[in-house]
C-alpha cells in the first residue's frame, strides 16, 4: 500500500507528459525516462518518502499545466510564467469567463486527492536505506554534469563574435543548439525548474541592459504648440514582405481596406537593415547607424524615451514573446514605456492570440487619452506558422496550411499552401492596421499619424529559388512593407509635412528613416539632432545599408533567390 501511493504520486506528477504524448507531441522516451530518473533520484537524496512533501506544489498545479497545455497547445515555457506572474486577479477572471466554478471545483477536488495522497505518504513512510541510492546518486549526478559541460562547450563553440549576445545559459534557451535541451524543457517537472531558471536569466539581461543607458537623455522637448491633442502610433509588423502587399502592385487584393482607405501613403522602396528580429528592432527604435546593426551595446535609448521627455504618456502593446534568444533587443526598448502589456500567451510554434487582440487595448487607451501619447504596437503579422497569424475567417486563399495534417517551411512541395496562408496573414494585417485607423479618425480633434513598417521580409520559394523563411541574405528578406497614415487635423496643422509625405513615397528609405519621422510628426525637438531623413521632410538620398556594411543599392543580386552581394 505505501510503495502503491508513491507510485500514484509519481503518476500524477507525469500527467502532463502523457497529455502531451496524447496531443501527438513527442517528446522522446528519453525525456519522458529522465523525469522519472530525476524524481527517483531527489527521492534517493533525501532517502525518506516523507521529505517528497517539496513535489507538493508541483503536483498541485498539474491542472493549470494540462489546461495551460489544452488551450494553447504548448507547454510551460518562461514567457508564459512571467505572464502568470504579472496576471492580476482581474485579468485572470475575465480569461476563466463564465467556467470559472468548473474550473474551481475541479481544483478543489484535485487539492484534496493530493493532499491526501501526501498526508498518507507522511504517517507510512518509505525509507531508502539500501546502498543502491548511492549508486543513483553518483551516477545520476555524474551524467548530469558531463550533459551540462558538454552542452556548455557546444554553446561556446558557436559563440565567437564578440558582438552576439552570448548568455552564460544561452544552450538552455537557445534552439539552433540543443534540441535535446529543447524537448526537455517541454516535459514535466524538469522543464519546470528550466523554465523558472530562464525567466530569472532572461530578465536579469533585460534589466541589466536597461540599466546600461538610463543615464541617457536625449534632452527632448516638445514643441511650442503644447495645446494640440496628439497620438502617435508606431506598428512594428513581422516578416512582412514588401511583393506580397496589395498596395504595392502584388496581384491578389491582400489589402482590401488600405487600399480604400483615405490618407494612406504607401512606401514602395524600404528597405530592412536586417533579416533578423533581434537585430532589426533596435534599427527601428533608435538612432543606432546601419554600420552598428550587429553591436548590442548601442549607449542610447529608444524613441520612446525622447517622446515621455517631452511629455507624451507612451505604451508598448505586444503580440510577441517578452521573453527568448531573439527578443531581449527588443524588450529592454519595451521596458522604458509608461505602460508594458504582452498579450499573446504561448510561443511562435504554437498558435496563440492573434494580432486582433491589440485593438479592445487600443480603444481602452484612445478612451483615455492623455494630451499627447505615443503607442508602439509590436506585432506577429506574418511570422511562420502563417495557419497561425489569423482567424478561420481570413482564411481566403487555398488551399491553405490549415488543409493540412503536416508540414515544414523548409519543404519546396507546400510552396502554393505556403503562399496562401502567407497571403491570409497579409490579408489579416490590412484588417488590423485599418481598424487602428478608424478608431484613430474617431479622435477627431487629434493630430494622429501612424507608421507601419515590418522588420524583415521573408522567403517564398520564388521562381526558382530553393530558400523559404527569413534570417537569409536575399531581396525578400530585405525589401519590406511599410506606410503611413494622417489624420484630417494632422493634415489641416502640417499641410508641408503632408506634401512631403507624399513627395517621399517612392523614394528609397530603410528603417534609419523611422526615428526621425516619428520625432518630426511629434514636433519634438532634439539639440544637435538633424531630421533629414524623415520622410516629412525634405528628405534627401542617403547611403542604403544592409548586413552592416553593403550599400544595398549598389550590390549586386546574384542567382534565383536574388542574393544581396
Amino acid at each position: 500500500m505505501h510503495g502503491l501511493t508513491i507510485f500514484v504520486l509519481q503518476l500524477l506528477l507525469l500527467l502532463p507528459n502523457l497529455y502531451l504524448y496524447s496531443k501527438g507531441v513527442n517528446l522522446g522516451f528519453n525525456n519522458f525516462l529522465l523525469n522519472i530518473i530525476f524524481i527517483i533520484y531527489l527521492f534517493a537524496l533525501v532517502k525518506d518518502s516523507r521529505y517528497l512533501i517539496i513535489f507538493y506544489p508541483i503536483v498541485v498545479i498539474v491542472p493549470f499545466v494540462i489546461f495551460y497545455t489544452y488551450y494553447y497547445d504548448s507547454s510551460i515555457n518562461e514567457e508564459v510564467l512571467s505572464i502568470i506572474l504579472e496576471t492580476n486577479r482581474q485579468e485572470a477572471l475575465s480569461f476563466l469567463g463564465s467556467k470559472i466554478y468548473f474550473y474551481f471545483v475541479i481544483v478543489i477536488v484535485w487539492v484534496a486527492v493530493v493532499s491526501a495522497l501526501f498526508w498518507q505518504n507522511r504517517h507510512a513512510p518509505i525509507r531508502w536505506m539500501h546502498r543502491s541510492r548511492w549508486w543513483v546518486i553518483i551516477s545520476v549526478s555524474s551524467i548530469a554534469i558531463i550533459s551540462v559541460a558538454a552542452n556548455y562547450a557546444l554553446a561556446s563553440v558557436s559563440e565567437t563574435d564578440d558582438n552576439y549576445i552570448k548568455p552564460s545559459t544561452q544552450f538552455l534557451v537557445d534552439e539552433d543548439k540543443s534540441f535535446f535541451l529543447k524537448e526537455l524543457k517541454q516535459s514535466y517537472p524538469i522543464g519546470l525548474f528550466v523554465s523558472f531558471y530562464d525567466l530569472y536569466h532572461e530578465q536579469s539581461k533585460i534589466n541589466k541592459a536597461f540599466a546600461k543607458n538610463q543615464q541617457f537623455s536625449f534632452n527632448a522637448t516638445a514643441s511650442d504648440n503644447a495645446n494640440n491633442k496628439q497620438l502617435v502610433v508606431l506598428v512594428i509588423g513581422e516578416t512582412s514582405r514588401r511583393a506580397n502587399w496589395q498596395l504595392n502592385g502584388y496581384s491578389r487584393p491582400t489589402n482590401p481596406l488600405l487600399s480604400t482607405q483615405a490618407n494612406v501613403v504607401n512606401f514602395t522602396d524600404m528597405l530592412s537593415i536586417s533579416s533578423m528580429t533581434r537585430s532589426s528592432i533596435p534599427m527601428l527604435l533608435t538612432r543606432k547607424p546601419s554600420r552598428l546593426v550587429n553591436n548590442y551595446n548601442f549607449p542610447e535609448k529608444s524613441v520612446i524615451s525622447a517622446f515621455k521627455e517631452a511629455g507624451f504618456a507612451t505604451y508598448w502593446l505586444s503580440t510577441q514573446q517578452k521573453f527568448g534568444a531573439h527578443d531581449t533587443s527588443t524588450s529592454v526598448y519595451a521596458k522604458e514605456a509608461d505602460n508594458i502589456i504582452f498579450l499573446n500567451k504561448t510561443n511562435y510554434t504554437n498558435k496563440g492570440e492573434t494580432d486582433g487582440v491589440v485593438l479592445p487595448i487600443f480603444e481602452q487607451i484612445l478612451a483615455n487619452q492623455s494630451q499627447k501619447t505615443l503607442v508602439v504596437i509590436h506585432t506577429l503579422g506574418s511570422h511562420f506558422d502563417y495557419a497561425h497569424r489569423y482567424p478561420a475567417s481570413f482564411d481566403r486563399f487555398k488551399p491553405s496550411l490549415n488543409e493540412l495534417d503536416g508540414y515544414s517551411i523548409q519543404e519546396k512541395k507546400y510552396k502554393q499552401p505556403l503562399i496562401n496562408s502567407y497571403d491570409n496573414s497579409i490579408l489579416y494585417t490590412d484588417y488590423v492596421i485599418n481598424d487602428l485607423i478608424n478608431s484613430m479618425q474617431a479622435q477627431a480633434q487629434t493630430e494622429s499619424f501612424l507608421l507601419y513598417s515590418s522588420d524583415h521580409g521573408e522567403d517564398l520559394f520564388d521562381g526558382q529559388c530553393d530558400k523559404s523563411g527569413h534570417a537569409n541574405e536575399t531581396a525578400h528578406n530585405f525589401e519590406i512593407a511599410s506606410l503611413a497614415w494622417y489624420s484630417p487635423r494632422f493634415a489641416a496643422n502640417h499641410a508641408d509635412k503632408v506634401q512631403q509625405l507624399q513627395a517621399n513615397a517612392t523614394k528609397p528609405i530603410n528603417h534609419t528613416s523611422i526615428f526621425p519621422t516619428l520625432i518630426d510628426a511629434a514636433d519634438i525637438t532634439i539639440p544637435n539632432y538633424s531630421l533629414n531623413r524623415s520622410v516629412l521632410g525634405n528628405l534627401m538620398p542617403y547611403p542604403r545599408l544592409v548586413l552592416g556594411g553593403r550599400d544595398y543599392d549598389r550590390s549586386e543580386q546574384q542567382g534565383s533567390c536574388r542574393e544581396v552581394k
